[in-house]
């Protein structure tokens, strides 16, 4: 009787998106999440097996089939679970499946090659009479038999033997060689070879001098949980016990304590047999906690995230494979992370926008959290002090649970917070960017010996470039944006595709001398602090400074051991940060982040400037808190000021809801790029269509969809590639993703398609 596979070709083609049945050869012995090589379309390619049967589907009949090929690996098998994870990612996310595949299982990346192998040995005796019969074939065999397992890659070994393809079929129809293919993964030989006992994350092991102890984060299992926290832990416990899937919110204000909330748990969740998945939103925080967890769990511990070499990521899945790690700290990508026994999975910092993938597949680590213990029936906790307006919605409503800290740790109390009118400093006749108060704060502190933190949400010198004569500003080549002016280097550079140049000396365009820097970033901001403050000693936290791969860790390293009195930086000093010499936090311009065009603005701004304002009086010195704006009254900033979550909460979910934006109704984006500006403009106009016909369909007919656009992305140009956008809205997600996935489906049998690239958004953020 034949046996039949049912294989997903790993082609990230829409018209090819599907799985296709092949016939298994007697020889091979094939299980479920084995990767083989098939026929499709004349060439081979990779697939996964997905299913084995005795049964073709009626639809097929008596059609030809191909066989199966060859097996790729026996040995790493895709578990179902996250074969049905795949399935689910694409159809949320409305892309390929075999994008799903590869983030969900990055050992699916490579390349199906030919390889020659040499079957002849060189001292053959016809073999030897090559040498005055056929020069070219006998240097071929030559060339081979000195080669590495007398193998060489195909395109390889014509060039290293300098024969031609007819020189090589005659190597083959002899016999003295043969072609076979092989599937050569990214960082291959890793999982096989590479020992997983030489540390956690491809860093070197701490040494005795690096471990900071820092009141009690590093204390080992001598820490005591206050009341709040051993609540939250059993909370959590009992949930878990339920044997259910369940999400949890824990709303601990700034410095109550969530990590050792964190800790508590994973400790209780190991002595059970279960494993567990922390994820931080940002790459550079994961050796920050990963040292905090090592020095309880050890080599129990791994690290992942996208940054990771993949040789490096191929040892880290062996040592999950295998069951050695048990606990997997990272970003986003790290929530698929294989383990054997996984029971938890906690998002510190929820709120965060890191957590949404801005590549396709764009999912939500979020989304794909709750997917992952829906099936293994564990649960998932988001931890935050500022959590994002859907999670705190849903916990009111009751579709999650919810647990509260309300208190700081030990003696710490939340700390005061001034908002500065800097219009008034104006009428005052002070021009700085430093109001009078935050000088006389920052002088105070120096004096004590104290240290300080001030945030500017924009790195560089100046934001941008212009002519005073005839209001040209200097933009980007390749980007519709402004260029940013950059002391270090003496250029102009583009936070999106790193175009750099010199700054004009005239206006390119009227030829000017009046060219002028508008508009602060943080290294104005640092050059300004070191006029004021001769003697004070400054570092500063940005994109810029942390662009080598220890820099994060050896700028604040230096700043918790005090070398430094002022540390000056962007959002990535807001996460995690806690030093107890810190008791004053200024923000220098809180409007940067409230006007810009997003109805998401003033959520991220209540947020940003509380998880900054918490850095402040952390320890047993009491903090305070500096905002200057120029929108004293908004309510976001009041809010903020009052360590207020409850009351922006409520004011900012009836604005949603009057205006009926996320949570009360659902936003899928098309985003489409090309390089040609009229062939995008041609490609949105025929989606547009597409959609507008999709309206007629009896499924959506009598639905609240609403089409916006086509229109040009706010960024209509970025790395040289136009962009045009297409939004649908409707309360119902599955109907919206259904309507999208049709009319992308319609999009692509149109020649318009032809060479348009499709980012698919669903929420965007």
């Amino acid at each position: 009787m034949f046996r039949y596979a049912e294989v997903l070709v790993d082609i990230a083609n829409r018209r090819l998106d599907q799985s296709y049945h092949y016939l298994i050869p007697e020889h091979l012995t094939l299980k479920i999440g084995m990767r083989v090589l098939v026929f499709l379309q004349n060439r081979k390619v990779q697939g996964l097996v997905v299913n084995v049967t005795d049964d073709l589907p009626d639809d097929l009949g008596m059609v030809n089939l191909k066989s199966i090929l060859e097996i790729v690996d026996e040995n790493s098998l895709v578990p179902p679970d996250l074969i049905e994870l795949a399935h689910w990612l694409a159809q949320t996310t409305i892309c390929s499946v075999a994008q799903s595949l590869h983030t969900v299982w990055p050992l699916l990346k490579g390349t199906v090659e030919e390889w020659i192998s040499l079957k002849a040995a060189i001292s053959d005796t016809d073999v030897q009479t090559l040498q005055w019969l056929d020069l070219d074939a006998f240097r071929a065999i030559t060339v081979l038999n000195r080669a590495r397992s007398k193998a060489i890659q195909h395109k390889t070994f014509l060039k290293r033997a300098n024969i031609s393809e007819a020189t090589l079929d005659k190597l083959l129809q002899q016999g003295w060689a043969k072609r076979e293919t092989r599937f050569i993964s990214k960082g291959e030989g890793a999982l096989k070879r590479g020992s997983v006992n030489e540390g956690t994350s491809g860093e070197a092991p701490l040494s005795q001098a690096e471990v900071v102890v820092d009141r009690d984060l590093y204390s080992g299992r001598t820490y005591q949980l206050t009341g709040e926290q051993t609540t939250a832990v059993r909370g959590v416990l009992a949930a878990l016990e339920e044997g259910s899937p369940l999400t949890i919110l824990l709303h601990g204000v700034t410095g109550s304590g969530k990590t050792a909330v964190y800790r508590e748990l994973i400790t209780q969740i190991l002595a059970q047999g279960g494993d567990a998945i922390l994820l931080v939103p940002e790459i550079s925080l994961t050796s920050q906690v990963a040292r905090y967890f090592e020095t309880q769990f050890g080599d129990q511990v791994i690290v992942l995230h996208s940054g990771l070499r993949s040789k490096e990521r191929m040892k880290a899945w062996a040592g999950i494979l295998n069951g050695q790690k048990r606990i997997v700290i990272g970003a986003r990508s790290a929530v698929f992370a294989p383990l054997l026994n996984l029971r938890l999975i906690i998002l510190d910092e929820e709120h965060d926008g890191a957590y949404k993938q801005d590549e396709n597949p764009k999912y939500h680590a979020r989304d794909v959290a709750r997917k992952r213990m829906e099936q293994l029936k564990g649960v998932v906790l988001l931890g935050s002090a500022t959590p994002s307006l859907e999670a705190y919605a849903a916990a009111q409503s009751g579709k999650i649970r919810l647990l509260t800290m309300t208190q700081r740790i030990g003696e710490s109390v939340l700390p005061p917070v001034e908002v500065v009118d800097m219009r008034e400093e104006l009428m005052q006749g002070n021009r700085s960017m430093f109001s009078l108060l935050l000088q006389q704060k920052l002088r105070e502190r120096l004096e004590r010996g104290e240290q300080t933190m001030l945030f500017l949400n924009r790195r560089g010198y100046s934001t941008f470039v212009v002519c005073r004569e005839c209001g040209y500003v200097v933009n980007c080549p390749n980007c519709d944006i402004a260029l940013t002016y950059h002391t270090q280097g003496q250029a102009m550079r583009c936070h999106y595709c790193n175009h750099k140049e010199p700054p004009p000396l005239t206006c390119p365009d009227c030829g000017s001398r009046y060219i002028r820097f508008f508009g602060q970033g943080t290294q104005r901001v640092e050059e300004e602090l070191q006029g004021l403050f001769p003697n004070a000693s400054i570092l500063r936290l940005d994109f810029d400074t942390t662009r080598s791969g220890e820099a994060h860790h050896t700028i604040l390293e230096s700043f918790r051991r005090q070398e430094a009195s002022i540390l000056v930086g962007t959002q990535m000093m807001a996460k995690g940060l806690d030093f107890p010499n810190v008791t004053l936090v200024g923000v220098i311009a809180a409007d940067q982040m409230l006007n810009m065009p997003d109805f998401r603005a003033r959520e991220r701004t209540f947020q940003l400037l509380t998880q900054v304002a918490g850095r402040a009086g952390r320890s047993i010195k009491p903090g305070e808190v500096v905002i200057q704006t120029y929108s004293p009254s908004d309510g976001a900033l009041v809010r903020a000021a009052h360590h207020d979550f409850q009351g922006f909460f409520w004011e900012e979910i009836r604005y949603r809801k009057e205006r009926k934006y996320p949570p009360y109704t659902h936003i899928i984006r098309v985003l489409l790029l090309h390089e040609k500006e009229d062939r995008v403009i041609k490609g949105a106009n025929d989606l547009g269509v597409c959609l507008q016909q999709g309206m007629h369909d009896p499924k959506f007919g009598n639905t609240e969809l609403d089409i916006l656009g086509p229109a040009p992305a706010v960024l209509s140009r970025l790395k040289n590639q136009w962009r045009w956008q297409i939004s649908v809205k409707g309360i119902r997600l599955d109907l919206l993703r259904s309507f999208m996935h049709q009319g992308v489906q319609q999009f692509f049998k149109s020649p318009a398609s032809s060479g348009i690239i499709l980012n698919i958004e669903v929420d965007p953020l």
